[in-house]
């Protein structure tokens, strides 16, 4: 006969089966492979029963922004601040519009609630004090980075939808002369609308400066 010293106990499970980050990496995880979010079958892709989540999280917005600290795991902080302020617009637009393009579904609802996940409070701590290393004043600071992040989800969602916004016919070139003109300009001279978008956000950033100080 065992002792009670050699009796196994039938205890809780060291780990929990569910983490409030767990939950987290796979919402974004369906955000990227079904572009939505159910609860049933994120439950049933965690292989829980739904009633599960809300032992971690208190419900959907909660779920939404654990797939934002999970995505802003995803982003590339760059690796050093040099000063150089275009340079460093380029660099947080790129390394937000890179990490968005891989969830669009996921951007509009990120739209509708503030950041609040540690991870992407973070993330944008980092890239504030980059900002302001490179000359920003910190009245400015977060003007800059919401604009930063709405253009960086914008281009995200553009480079998911049709190649022009404009569909003009030939038979009305004459009714859109100018449109039409621009629109062929564009096919015969190639531009990275990315990495100009950057380039206004950046000049447009320095003449703010210029007014403000």
């Amino acid at each position: 006969m065992q002792t009670p010293e050699e009796t196994p106990r039938m205890g809780r499970p060291r780990t929990p089966r569910l983490s409030r980050k767990t939950i987290g990496r796979e919402a974004l995880a369906m955000f990227e492979q079904e572009a939505t979010l159910s609860m049933p079958r994120l439950a049933e892709r965690l292989g829980v029963r739904q009633s599960s989540f809300y032992k971690h999280v208190t419900g959907r917005d909660d779920i939404i922004e654990l797939a934002r600290g999970s995505l802003a795991d995803r982003v590339q902080v760059p690796a050093s601040a040099t000063g150089n302020l275009d340079e460093l617009i380029r660099q947080i637009f790129e390394a937000l519009r890179s990490a968005y393009s891989l969830a669009p579904a996921l951007l509009p609802l990120l739209l509708t609630q503030p950041v609040s996940h540690p991870d992407a409070l973070s993330l944008y701590n980092k890239f504030a004090g980059a900002l302001t290393h490179a000359g920003v004043p910190e009245h400015l600071v977060i003007p800059t980075l919401e604009t930063l992040d709405s253009a960086a989800i914008g281009a995200s969602l553009d480079a998911m939808t049709m190649e022009s916004a404009w569909n003009i016919s030939e038979a009305q070139r004459t009714d859109f002369p100018h449109l039409s003109a621009a629109q062929q300009a564009v096919s015969t001279s190639q531009t990275d609308r990315f990495a100009f978008l950057a380039d206004v956000l950046s000049a447009g950033l320095k003449a703010a400066i210029t007014d403000n100080t």
